[in-house]
């Protein structure tokens, strides 16, 4: 079995429109498998709001902001 590219607590922003939330929202990765991740979304205070599950592909290192930027 082949390891998650994101794996638990890993931080990162979906690159595209998910349910509710629009391309950029950030969170945080609770529970990985091969092909997807859930998500949590957690407000400013740090509660959780929502969950989503999406395809790894789908999602970027929270940290990958400025290399993004910068190309």
């Amino acid at each position: 079995m082949a390891t998650p590219p994101y794996t638990e607590l890993d931080v990162v922003e979906l690159l595209g429109e998910s349910g509710r939330w629009p391309a950029g929202t950030v969170g945080t990765v609770i529970e990985a498998s091969d092909a997807a991740a859930l998500i949590e979304v957690a407000d400013e205070r740090g509660h959780a709001i929502d969950f989503v599950s999406v395809p790894h592909h789908t999602l970027a290192s929270a940290d990958a902001d400025a290399t993004r930027a910068a190309s």
